[in-house]
């Protein structure tokens, strides 16, 4: 019997590698959705661990998205209980107070992209591509493109991915901005984990006040993100 899908977690020098290990195509089930939400908790909680990569088992899937076989047999509250526990989970995620970084070969469609979209910074293989094909069935992204995608490239731009449904490679995300650094086929797991140890070993304060007031600071007017930053700030004066 092959393994249940799963987040594998590794953690070495204070990095924890998260793979999405649901071969071939690695979707997301909704048991791994539910174990993601206790995975953060865990990962916050967890004070060896000062930075995160998310990548998916294999170079040919990031992932391909939810499991729509699962989705088809649910009522319509149990969905909309899923979507709402999906979106929950990906917002704990982007919160994390730990930097994340997704290292993305291969496919990256729907709810995998999405999971992507919630990482702080990503780096695509020059293999990877970018879609939305929800559109294509009548359907629309669920957790968390509208808001996450349109925030990195602007409406106009992120109506135009959603409403097509078409393919963006790699090349393309990085001049949208939908992708932070391009890595040649192969080491984009490697780029990721070389950041993720950047940021873990700075002291862990001054990161996590640094990613609160930049992530917390989104959810706020303008001017009040300012406010933000300088009580961050203080507290980091004062602290141990």
């Amino acid at each position: 019997m092959p393994p249940a899908p799963r987040f594998r977690v590794d953690r070495a020098e204070a990095v924890a590698l998260l793979r999405i290990d649901n071969p071939p195509r690695n979707l997301l089930t909704l048991s791994m959705v539910a174990d993601l939400a206790a995975l953060v908790a865990e990962l916050e909680k967890d004070d060896s661990v000062r930075s995160a990569v998310v990548t998916g088992e294999g170079p040919a899937h990031f992932s391909a998205g939810l499991d729509m076989r699962e989705w088809s047999r649910l009522s319509p509250k149990a969905a909309q209980d899923e979507v709402s526990r999906g979106q929950d989970a990906f917002w704990a995620f982007e919160h994390l107070t730990k930097p994340t970084i997704a290292a993305i070969a291969g496919v990256a469609r729907g709810a995998g992209a999405e999971l992507a979209l919630a990482c702080d910074i990503r780096i695509a293989d020059e293999t990877a591509t970018f879609s939305f094909p929800e559109v294509d069935v009548g359907w629309m992204p669920s957790h968390g493109a509208t808001g996450r995608l349109s925030k990195l490239i602007g409406r106009s731009r992120a109506l135009e991915i959603l409403g097509s449904g078409k393919e963006v490679k790699a090349i393309d995300a990085l001049r949208l901005g939908i992708v932070d650094h391009l890595a040649a086929p192969g080491v984009a797991v490697d780029q990721a984990k070389a950041l993720a140890a950047t940021f873990a070993s700075k002291p862990r304060a001054a990161v996590k006040a640094i990613k609160r007031a930049l992530t917390e600071g989104d959810e706020k007017p303008y001017r009040n993100r300012f406010l933000l930053e300088s009580q961050h700030a203080v507290q980091l004066l004062w602290s141990d």
